[in-house]
């Protein structure tokens, strides 16, 4: 379609919503039919659809598909953080500490390049198959995982197991969209959301265990035990209507181009993301030239959509559409406060509270809790008003007192005043969860609802990786300067605490440790402070996007 077609008004924006319920022509309405339905102002009001109905699904098989995707995605996020606990294992078994931290950071990059080429092939290829397709990919790579032999082995068949799971996570959101109506979508997200809180919860704590009691290949070997349970459920039970285009039709139409540049210029931005202020210098030359190459890059996928693509990897609309460049902006920002936040509060439990590894993952329970509050009071607004917007707005503006609240954290700080803040926080991101998706999903037309999910995915996976990298250059720089006033620490003891947070308390004792303390606790706010920012900059950015009201 013509940039032009889709100006900011998509004056049929609202009307798609509800022809995504068009498994059938015949349900396609007029906006103005569609509008009155909206405003009660029709005599004629339809019946509810049933989950599933759209698919030909019953409710029984309907809620089947549903325990299948969402075990998929539930394996997904475990291998998020599983295996942080057990990579100082593996590296002492393997004898190779230099490239551990590629254990997450090749699952993340392959993660992140693979989401919008997943949601576009789908499109051609059909959810079912695709699904399938990655959820195939993630059971070869965690069985190559756990039957590694060397670092490099098992780096790499982190990098195939990565391409497989961003194929299940950007997959299950798209087709939840293809089993209910898109106003409903908030409610059947909110499982997804609780899969993710058990998970970032669980996930430390299995790979914690499974490595000091068993083996660190179990961090892997569990999802040989349960994915195929996925795979079998998706294989008998989901049914999608069949892509109405001829295969060979798209693919000789398929921008080719777009899917080598924009792979390529995500890899460049994630690698020097990874690098940057950890491996290297951000002033480093491999540093610069990744993000040169990544801009180099981007600009010619952007060329090649606006001028030469036939069936762009998106749609040049999406680039001068005002609600779907705040609205992956703001995602980008919820990722990364979601995440640094995820990553950071656990490590401010063991140094303040002197929590264990294990112990300071389950502080993050408050957080999970208020997550699975705040989502499914988001999802009945959005179900009952037909609005998602208005969730980003109050959940943001949580989100944004609670980080403001959260930079006067130190040493002084109690548990108790920790979990409250947390719980209200958790509200917050709950409510922005499904707001920001479904925002970006009824401002598209149904058939590119795959892709628009796949770009705001893409966008918080990318502000994950660069939410946690800003916070890590922002906290080290200032622990160093603080460490370095401290005259009783000498400077292997500087690197010593840099590296290991348990030097602190094995050590170190009575005064010099509580300076230490204080230091990273201090240390820690410039995070915080980076976190507000995230928060904030997150509601402004949503309150440009336009809200097209659901049918």
């Amino acid at each position: 379609m013509s940039v032009a077609h889709h100006n900011e008004k998509l004056p049929e924006a609202t009307n798609y919503a509800s022809d995504l319920e068009a498994a059938k022509p015949a349900s396609v309405e007029s906006g103005a039919e569609s509008q009155n339905e909206t405003d009660g102002n029709s005599g004629a009001t339809e019946k509810p659809e049933a989950p599933g109905a759209k698919a030909g699904l019953t409710l029984t098989q309907f809620w089947i598909v549903m325990v299948g995707l969402n075990i998929g995605m539930l394996l997904t996020a475990l291998d998020f953080n599983i295996v942080a606990p057990a990579a100082p294992i593996i590296s002492s078994q393997f004898n190779e500490f230099t490239n551990s931290a590629w254990l997450g950071s090749g699952f993340l990059i392959s993660f992140a390049l693979v989401l919008p080429l997943y949601t576009k092939l789908s499109d051609i290829f059909g959810r079912r198959n695709l699904f399938i397709f990655g959820t195939v990919l993630f059971i070869i790579g965690s069985a190559l995982c756990g039957a590694s032999q060397s670092m490099d082995m098992l780096i790499w068949s982190r990098v195939l197991q990565g391409a497989g799971a961003g194929g299940i996570y950007g997959l299950v959101n798209v087709i939840i969209t293809d089993l209910v109506p898109l106003k409903d979508v908030g409610n059947y997200l909110a499982t997804t959301a609780l899969v993710w809180a058990i998970a970032d919860v669980a996930g430390p704590l299995l790979g914690g265990i499974f490595s000091q009691y068993a083996t660190w290949r179990w961090c892997f070997y569990i999802n040989l035990c349960i994915s195929p349970i996925s795979l079998i459920v998706t294989v008998i039970y989901l049914r999608l209507p069949a892509p109405k285009v001829a295969i060979m039709e798209r693919l000789k139409n398929l921008d080719y181009v777009g899917m080598i540049t924009m792979p390529g210029a995500t890899v460049c931005l994630l690698l020097a993301l990874q690098w940057g202020g950890n491996t290297f210098a951000w002033s480093d030359s491999r540093v610069i030239g990744c993000f040169a190459g990544a801009v180099a890059l981007f600009t010619i996928f952007l060329v090649n959509i606006f001028k030469f693509a036939k069936d762009p990897l998106l749609p040049a609309y999406f680039f001068t559409n005002r609600t779907i460049l705040a609205i992956n902006a703001a995602e980008f920002c919820f990722g990364a406060n979601l995440i640094g936040m995820m990553y950071y509060v656990p490590q401010f439990f063991q140094i303040v509270f002197g929590d264990s590894a294990l112990i300071s993952g389950v502080g993050l329970i408050p957080m999970m809790v208020g997550l699975l509050i705040g989502n499914p009071i988001a999802a009945q607004i959005t179900s009952r008003k037909g609005m998602s917007k208005i969730n980003i707005i109050w959940g943001g503006l949580i989100m944004v007192l609670m980080c403001g609240l959260i930079t006067r954290w130190n040493t002084h700080t109690s548990r108790a005043e920790a979990v409250v803040l947390l719980v209200f926080l958790g509200i917050g991101q709950g409510a922005v969860f499904s707001g920001l998706l479904l925002t970006a999903q009824v401002a598209v037309p149904p058939q590119e609802i795959g892709v628009a999910t796949g770009l705001v995915i893409f966008s918080q996976t990318v502000g994950d990786i660069f939410g946690v990298a800003v916070f890590s250059t922002l906290y080290i720089n200032k622990l160093h300067t603080a460490l370095s006033r401290i005259s009783e620490l000498t400077a292997a003891d500087i690197l010593d605490i840099s590296q290991n947070i348990h030097a602190i308390r094995k050590d170190f004792t009575g005064q010099t440790q509580e300076m230490v303390i204080d230091a990273h606790a201090k240390a820690l706010q410039n995070g915080w402070w980076l976190m507000f920012a995230f928060a904030a900059a997150m509601v402004l950015f949503s309150l440009i996007a336009k809200q097209n009201k659901f049918a």
